[in-house]
């Protein structure tokens, strides 16, 4: 175990050598029942264009896109596994194969076969719709531009494509070699990643579009039972766990820019808003000097925070999409937690409210401070017996009262009624589509 864990960039490229004979076919590997969650295989691309990218390429992409549909992003997609792609690989492995080495030989072949990694299958034709043309329009640089505006649209159709197949824009242009991604029409035919759940016409910030994902997401990922989520400030990184302390997904995002705006206490989630509107306060921007008053910047895919906001019981914090993918885990943030837009919809199908955000900083550790579900308890985190735990929980939540007596009675812990995701689901969608016509006409 201790082996792989070490291996670096010379690790992945030697693993890769090694399994690559295993690819000589483009016939899809069978593998056990988890293989039947990825999805089926497509034809290969047969666009107008033949894509200017090579075998290995493929590979490393259909590896990327095999570990997306089983919970564990890569980040964006761009063919070349890197750091990202490695921590994803030995943590799904760690889930499914606890101490194999997913960059040996045989561990390599056991674990492809359990993700379904589909080379001949990796790439699909897409026929670009009106939709996607109709979700691009001006992007404004100013806040009182943007706030001016009647929504926060993508900025070209290229910006539009690259998000709705969650990759670069210059793995799309590789797919697509001297075709004018810029000036696509509806009805033409490109080349695109198979990722799943395979996109439809519509697109975010478009009426009826952001359910359809949320629909989408639901049918095609395996429900997992989540009990709680470990937040590590300085991979920057989300990881999920069933209440078996098992990691069965992960994510990754941005983090506050200075140490100072970090947080400093553990959280959980305490409301939702699907399609939201952002606030622009003056005090979070000390660097924007001509503006003075709060300004409202209104929905869109290019929105200050995306297109799912999951806010935390931590003042203006938050969980959330973002405008600018390609910068996720690279860019601070005044607190939240920033993620592409397709990984926070994903997100939003697993979480619900009152669910425990447990902060990991190594720099300036986090006393555990938030009930966990029984049995659970943070790999990593040392042990909190349940007195000292209870003793902490009930002096962070007490509400203010005088000096103590020496009889007087801890506070109990209060923590919002716990609603079911799909009860959360579909009244969130419901508000939405009973305010669509509203938000079609602006």
């Amino acid at each position: 175990m201790k082996h792989w864990r070490l291996g670096g960039l010379f690790g992945i490229a030697l693993g890769l050598v090694l399994i690559s004979p295993l690819y000589a076919q483009d016939a899809p590997v069978s593998g056990p029942a988890i293989v039947a969650t990825a999805p089926q295989p497509a034809p290969a691309a047969t666009g107008p264009v033949r894509p200017a990218i090579g075998r290995q390429r493929k590979i490393n992409l259909a590896w990327q896109i095999a570990l997306a549909n089983h919970n564990f992003s890569p980040g964006i997609l761009d063919g070349a596994f890197g750091p990202w792609s490695k921590m994803a690989l030995r943590e799904y492995t760690q889930y499914q194969f606890p101490n194999l080495n997913p960059f040996s030989k045989n561990g390599a072949a056991k674990v492809y076969q359990a993700l379904g990694v589909n080379v001949a299958g990796v790439l699909r034709t897409y026929c670009v719709s009106s939709q996607d043309i109709a979700a691009v329009g001006r992007l404004h640089d100013h806040w009182r531009a943007m706030a001016a505006a009647r929504r926060m649209p993508y900025s070209s159709v290229l910006d539009c494509l690259a998000e709705k197949f969650h990759c670069t824009r210059e793995l799309l242009a590789a797919l697509n070699p001297g075709v004018n991604l810029r000036g696509l029409q509806p009805g033409q035919i490109i080349n695109v990643p198979n990722i799943g759940p395979f996109p439809g016409p519509n697109d975010f910030g478009l009426p009826g579009a952001l359910s359809s994902a949320i629909a989408k997401d639901r049918a095609f990922f395996p429900y997992h039972h989540l009990a709680y989520i470990t937040i590590d400030l300085q991979q920057k990184v989300m990881r999920l766990y069933n209440d078996r302390n098992q990691e069965f997904a992960l994510f990754h995002c941005s983090v506050a820019a200075h140490r100072d705006d970090l947080p400093k206490t553990d959280a959980y989630v305490k409301d939702f808003a699907l399609n939201p509107n952002y606030t622009f306060l003056p005090a979070s921007w000390p660097n924007v000097h001509d503006i003075h008053e709060p300004l409202v910047i209104p929905p869109g895919p290019r929105n200050p925070v995306g297109v799912v906001w999951m806010g935390l019981n931590l003042k203006n914090v938050g969980m959330h999409g973002n405008p600018l993918p390609q910068f996720i885990g690279l860019t601070g943030s005044h607190g939240c937690f920033r993620m592409t837009n397709w990984d926070a919809v994903h997100l939003f199908t697993l979480v619900h409210i009152g669910l425990p955000i447990v902060m990991i900083n190594h720099l300036k550790p986090i006393p555990l401070t938030i009930p966990l579900p029984p049995g659970c308890h943070p790999p990593g985190l040392p042990p909190v017996t349940g007195l000292r735990l209870a003793n902490r929980l009930a002096d962070r939540h007490a509400a203010p009262r005088p000096a103590p007596t020496p009889n007087a009675a801890r506070q109990p812990v209060h923590m919002p009624t716990v609603l079911s995701r799909r009860q959360v689901e579909a009244k969130l969608e419901a508000d939405w589509n009973r305010h669509r016509p509203a938000a079609a006409a602006r």
